[in-house]
Order: C-alpha cells, then structure tokens, then sequence
C-alpha cells in the first residue's frame, strides 16, 4: 500500500490539533482532565486523556509518529496525573484503567 505524502501530512495536522486541545483544553495543571459532553463519567474523562497521550507518543518518543518535536514536561504531566489519580482513589474502574496503563 502507497503512502500518499499529502494524506499523511494532513493526518499528522490533524493529530496535532487534538494533541494541541488535549494539552490546553481537557488536560488541566492540578493533574486532572475536564469531563465534556462527550464523557459519560470522570473516569471516562482521564482514561479517553491518557489514552490519548499515550497513542500519540506523548510519554514515549518511541511512539511519537506524527512528529520530532519534544515535550521535556511529558513526565511532570505523567506525574501530575498519576498523583491526582491517586489521590481520588481508584474506585472507578476507568480511574483505575487510566492510573494502570501510565
């Protein structure tokens, strides 16, 4: 299968723009993730968060395919949100899902 450069390049902007509005918009400073109205609970709101950072090589530069940049505060943010998650406990089964697969 051909990789068409232009498509590619598209799909890269547009991992971006998600990256970008989860890093300003849903992540918040104190570790946590703002629920939206697509969440049907909080848990939901930090397991689709992390998730997504996770895919997109946020705290893996392994993974990071849709670009070279670095992001040296990756493991302050990894941090924050595991001690947030922490600190709400892990009875949620999505909390707990989020926390396990940092």
């Amino acid at each position: 299968m051909l990789k068409l450069p232009a498509t590619c390049e598209r799909a890269k902007a547009e991992v971006s723009k998600m990256f970008h509005w989860c890093l300003t918009q849903s992540y918040q400073s104190d570790g946590s993730f703002k629920v939206s109205d697509l969440d049907d609970t909080l848990g939901d709101a930090y397991r689709y968060g992390v998730w997504f950072l996770q895919e997109t090589g946020y705290f893996n530069r392994r993974q990071r395919f849709w670009t070279d940049e670095d992001f040296p505060e990756s493991k302050t943010v990894r941090d924050h949100i595991e001690a947030k998650l922490k600190s709400m406990g892990l009875g949620d089964p999505a909390l707990k899902e989020a926390c396990d697969s940092l």
